[in-house]
């Protein structure tokens, strides 16, 4: 069994609520397991402003990890800053135990020094992606902030991928993709795209609620969530149970 430890959107500096404590819950709770998950991946939003001083404190938290980590940027973050900072490149390719994650950049720079909230991969990454594929026949996971679909909530669909169909088209061509594994929605959640699973990891910082939840949509008093994704590699193709996992910090 290859177990994928999944977090999203920590917003390192987030001017509501001090992430560091939930984050440090959530971190305790992944290293403390017997046997350790075979990977770490975080699917965005590292941090809330894309400041140096930001990066510097998630990269502590993420040197915490003593396995494979993987990293992509998301509306937060700030392109540069997050390369420097965490010393990875902001989009890559990581093979660890007969397993690939091609972690994808579908952050769009800020116009007027104003975030954009939406997400878009543009054709030259996509035909990056349909190459890197290409390459192996290794099971492969696809590794994004934005969601590339619509997931029913009604602050978030309208800033999801705005190429998504395009992304489906190349996922179509590659049957090893197991599953696509996202962030941005502060929600567990999971449905299909591109005839896989889509697999939203939940946020530490917050939780976003659904349309007719009656508690505040951006819940900060939600616990920390994270998901760790089960791939019975015993199967082919390799199948994927996902269990959610919220934690208060302690």
């Amino acid at each position: 069994m290859f177990v994928v430890a999944h977090v999203s959107d920590t917003h390192v500096g987030n001017d509501v609520q001090d992430p560091s404590e939930r984050a440090t819950a959530v971190m305790d709770h992944v290293l403390a397991m017997n046997p350790r998950p075979d990977v770490l991946v975080h699917t965005g939003d590292v941090a809330d402003h894309g400041l140096a001083h930001e990066y510097a404190e998630a990269r502590a938290w993420l040197d915490r990890w003593p396995g494979p980590v993987t990293v992509c940027p998301g509306n937060h973050d700030v392109r540069t800053a997050f390369v420097e900072g965490l010393g990875v490149a902001a989009r890559s390719v990581v093979e660890t135990n007969g397993y690939r994650f091609v972690m994808l950049d579908s952050l769009i720079d800020a116009v007027a020094g104003e975030r954009v909230d939406e997400g878009r991969l543009g054709d030259e990454q996509l035909g990056w992606l349909d190459a890197r594929l290409g390459e192996s026949d290794v099971p492969a996971f696809v590794c994004l902030h934005h969601p590339p679909t619509t997931i029913g909530l009604e602050l978030m669909d309208p800033i999801r991928l705005m190429d998504g169909d395009a992304l489906a088209a190349v996922i179509d061509h590659h049957p090893h993709v197991v599953a696509t594994l996202v962030g941005h929605a502060h929600t567990m959640s999971t449905t299909s795209f591109a005839g896989r699973p889509l697999l939203t990891g939940g946020g530490i910082v917050s939780t976003v609620t659904a349309d007719a939840e009656q508690v505040d949509t951006l819940w900060y008093g939600a616990p920390a969530s994270f998901a760790l994704h089960l791939v019975d590699d015993a199967e082919s193709p390799p199948r994927v149970t996902t269990h959610w996992r919220a934690l208060p910090a302690q």
